[in-house]
């Protein structure tokens, strides 16, 4: 393989190499943000448990409210473990492709470290 085409090799793994790790670094921030979501619920959640596990005396409305708020809290974190779980999928799909593009532009990489220290090791001995 001349030096020419393995430069042109090299040029177009590290593009694909580039374009697979932007999409898969999109598809991780997803899931952070996700996964932040749910925390924040999370968070919501406590001001409405008993204090240091003792049951509070509460009028009805109150006691409504925080069942209501509790719902709430329970449809956001199903709608959030479902979004999750989709971009979690997306995820593992797209990880292979990226570790792939990875590989060959190192291999590509190292092969064209090979024939430039063979030439110039050929050079030398002329």
């Amino acid at each position: 393989m001349s030096t020419r085409d393995l430069v042109r090799l090299q040029a177009l793994a590290a593009l694909k190499k580039d374009a697979e790790l932007a999409r898969l670094a999109t598809v991780a921030q997803s899931r952070n943000r996700l996964q932040a979501a749910l925390a924040a619920l999370k968070d919501t959640e406590a001001p409405l448990d008993p204090v240091n596990g003792k049951a509070q005396i509460h009028d009805g409305a109150m006691v409504a409210a925080r069942l209501a708020h509790r719902r709430w809290i329970e449809a956001q974190q199903r709608r959030l473990n479902q979004q999750l779980a989709l971009v979690t999928a997306d995820y593992l799909r797209q990880k292979p492709a990226a570790a792939r593009a990875f590989g060959r532009a190192s291999v590509l990489q190292q092969l064209a470290d090979r024939q430039a220290k063979d030439q110039l090791s050929n050079k030398n001995r002329i």
